[in-house]
């Protein structure tokens, strides 16, 4: 903030105006990295993919559009929800789970063509299901993530 916003400001609300901004800022930054460890996560589970599973050479096992799906997953959680571990799979889906105990969890399994398959075990519930992801993280998955860990 430019201190010429500050014209007609007490001293105590200029203060204000500057602790909230850096709390802010702070927070952002903080928000960043932690998803970033997620992302790192999703790029690095992408580039063993084709060493772990031995391929033939010149093919992927998990495509680069599998790879930006996920991280456009992760990057679409909206703020305060719990970041997913990472897994890869040889049919060429990479795997975001939720995890708070064996009775409950939920897995996303993100496919070719921005495809989601997702399962959860919530107590006794087991729903499932199957969408695409077009930008936006569908309110069922949201919902269900947030069950998991009791919220």
């Amino acid at each position: 903030m430019n201190h010429s916003s500050f014209v007609g400001m007490s001293p105590t609300a200029q203060f204000l105006e500057r602790t909230q901004g850096s709390i802010l800022e702070r927070y952002r930054q903080a928000f960043t990295v932690s998803r970033q460890d997620s992302l790192d996560s999703i790029f690095e589970v992408w580039q063993a993919a084709d060493e772990e599973w031995k391929v033939v050479e010149g093919e992927q096992v998990i495509s680069e559009n599998v790879m930006e799906t996920a991280c456009r997953f992760v990057q679409t959680l909206p703020l305060g929800f719990r970041l997913p571990s990472v897994t890869g799979e040889p049919d060429g889906h990479i795997n975001l789970e939720w995890y708070r105990n064996p009775r409950n969890l939920l897995t996303v399994s993100i496919g070719p063509e921005n495809r989601l398959y997702w399962a959860a075990l919530i107590g006794s519930e087991d729903p499932r299901g199957s969408c695409r992801f077009v930008d936006r993280i569908p309110k069922t998955l949201l919902y269900y993530i947030a069950r998991v860990f009791g919220a």
